[in-house]
């Protein structure tokens, strides 16, 4: 066993990434770093030329990008149980925090779990406002990393076409979302983004290069309201997009609806079915579907004039099966026409349509707020029918869900409400800027959008169990959600500084260690709590959120037992401030054999330490 200090910030993704190439290609690798021409020979056999003439998709500020991809995460996310409704039993999460430090927190544990993502992001009309992106990290006052925080650690700005910047502003706000995120979907996986005409053309071209062209899915056209509106100088705008891709299109899953019995007019004992034509010129010239057929009368419909649908022996054998239908043709040549049968049995059932038009309007989602008592405090939410109807194609029963621009939260809504319909147990992870109301007098009661999207999904909750109760029904419908509120971290990063990669000056340096004061040599910072400790290591571990936590002893000091029976993960933390002779000695039985604990440093001697890494694996903060 061997022993190692935890780590203080969450890896970036390029980290992962590196990770993932060096167990399967280390033959690209030299003194650790990729060797970019083995690469280009190991993928096309040869040296590729670089061609100028290519498409390049680029705007400004472009490169700066993947240095704040890179960047790790410094954050951390603390539970917060006094806003949760039954935390320790529900799996549902709702975050409130800036979501690109957000996602970067979630890409370990969470990498490749989530099977659908709805977004719902500004659509850059002008009085939108967009992030600023830089987490509130113990350096916020001395040291903007992104160099987008102005000096007062303002977060938002308004993304005015007078800005010189328009599209780029935005382009440089969604990539690195988007791009963290897809890293979030399971190979089956697929995202919705809404979207309208002032980005829809950026859009499809920035998830082109993060998803790959080859697994665009869809683009849906949202009918959002019907008739009237004076909201354009040459046409009334009644139409929004949703924007589909796949994680890996072959193998991603969109539901099909159940066949319309109406399009099966005719039974027989075999079941409904509907007549198709067997000839098909339509299809690609082959062979093997030219061939003669005789028909009732002696009359030979001839191979070399006709292409069928089936080869000649599927065709015999539906011809046994008495699914071939023969019947004269209407007109005066008075010819034979072949057709088969197709039973509805058979049919893999109806695509979804890509125009919305009888989904729901915009007007809907005003009415879900106002159903629950919530009158006018948010603009524009999206209605919960849209919502459950991309639930419905997108996910199954047992689906994680994530929206990372969750506003008034109807995403979590329209899950609850589709799980209440079909028996299904989707979980959703919801993030939410803290973000300012800009209306005076809803700001009195809701002073954050995330105010306002936790107090639907409670009266949500309440309602749904209320119904319940009333209908004396036991569903074990999970109406529950944790909150936890992204924070700085609770340790130390005075030996962080190199990490940014930027100057870092005397001056600066000076001012955070000030800012420390008395923890300057202390691992841990600040009012630091134990379970959110817990919790950091939980994320900085790779385990879920809704990991089981225990509160424990083992001989004389307290420990939490943390589980995460999903992926088979557990740890021991102690943060007490001595470890006993006799809780080392406990830990070195068979029971505890190679788990891992993690201790503080400074409460462990160094004989302890040796006696601990023999029979554990141990970690120290």
């Amino acid at each position: 066993m061997k022993m190692s200090e935890c780590e203080k910030v969450t890896k970036s993704a390029k980290i992962d990434i590196i990770d993932g190439l060096k167990e399967r290609l280390p033959q690209i690798f030299e003194d650790e770093k990729v060797n970019f021409e083995k690469l280009k020979a190991l993928l096309t056999g040869e040296i590729v030329e670089k061609e100028d003439d290519r498409f390049y998709f680029n705007w400004a500020g472009k490169s700066k990008i993947f240095r704040l991809i890179q960047e790790p995460a410094y954050g951390t996310l603390k539970p917060d149980k006094n806003r949760s409704i039954d935390f320790d039993g529900t799996e549902n999460i709702a975050i409130v925090g800036e979501n690109l430090e957000t996602l970067k927190l979630l890409l370990k544990p969470y990498f490749g779990k989530v099977k659908m993502i709805y977004i719902d992001p500004p659509y850059n009309t002008g009085k939108d406002f967009i992030y600023r992106d830089n987490f509130k990290e113990p350096l916020k006052d001395y040291l903007e990393k992104t160099g987008q925080m102005d000096g007062e650690g303002n977060k938002l700005t308004t993304n005015t076409e007078a800005s010189g910047r328009y599209h780029s502003d935005w382009l440089n706000f969604m990539y690195p979302r988007l791009f963290l995120a897809k890293n979030l979907l399971r190979d089956d996986g697929v995202i919705f983004v809404s979207i309208d005409d002032n980005e829809v053309h950026n859009l499809r071209k920035m998830m082109d290069e993060i998803f790959g062209e080859e697994n665009f899915v869809a683009m849906l056209v949202w009918r959002k309201r019907g008739g009237g509106g004076s909201d354009s100088v040459f046409f009334s705008i009644e139409h929004e997009y949703l924007i589909v891709y796949a994680k890996k299109l072959g193998e991603a899953y969109i539901k099909r609806f159940p066949s319309n019995i109406k399009n099966y007019p005719r039974e027989d004992e075999v079941g409904r079915y509907t007549t198709k034509p067997l000839h098909n010129d339509g299809l690609q010239d082959s062979r093997g579907l030219h061939y003669d057929i005789e028909c009732p009368d002696g009359s030979i419909l001839r191979g070399d004039e006709h292409q069928w649908v089936y080869a000649k022996d599927t065709f015999e054998r539906m011809k046994a099966e008495d699914r071939i239908i023969f019947k004269k043709s209407n007109n005066k040549s008075d010819k034979w026409t072949v057709y088969y049968k197709l039973y509805m049995h058979e049919s893999k059932g109806m695509v979804p349509f890509s125009i919305l038009y009888k989904t729901a309007f915009n007007k809907d989602g005003n009415s879900d707020l106002e159903k629950l008592g919530l009158r006018k405090v948010y603009s524009y939410p999206k209605p919960i029918k849209l919502i459950k109807y991309l639930l419905e194609v997108g996910s199954n029963a047992n689906d994680l869900i994530l929206d990372f621009f969750a506003g008034s939260g109807t995403t979590g809504h329209a899950i609850w409400d589709l799980n209440r319909e079909d028996g299904g147990n989707r979980k959703f992870i919801l993030i939410n800027l803290d973000e300012e109301v800009q209306d005076e007098n809803i700001k009195k009661e809701y002073p954050t959008v995330a105010d306002i999207c936790i107090e639907r999904l409670k009266r949500v909750s309440e309602k749904y169990q209320k119904d319940e109760q009333q209908k004396l029904i036991k569903s074990n419908q999970d109406f529950g959600f944790k909150v936890f509120n992204l924070a700085k971290s609770n340790f130390n990063l005075k030996d962080e500084f190199k990490i940014s990669g930027y100057v870092i000056t005397d001056e600066l340096k000076k001012k955070y260690l000030d800012w420390l004061g008395l923890w300057v040599n202390e691992p841990l910072v600040g009012d630091w709590k134990s379970i959110d400790v817990v919790y950091e290591l939980i994320l900085k571990e790779g385990l879920d959120l809704n990991s089981k936590v225990e509160e424990m002893k083992i001989k004389n000091n307290n420990f939490y037992h943390i589980t995460d029976e999903k992926q088979g993960l557990e740890f021991y933390i102690s943060l007490d401030e001595k470890i006993t002779e006799e809780t080392v000695e406990e830990i070195r039985t068979p029971n505890y054999g190679d788990k891992m604990f993690v201790f503080m440093d400074k409460a462990l001697t160094d004989n302890q330490k040796i006696n601990l890494k023999a029979f554990v694996r141990l970690k120290v903060i």
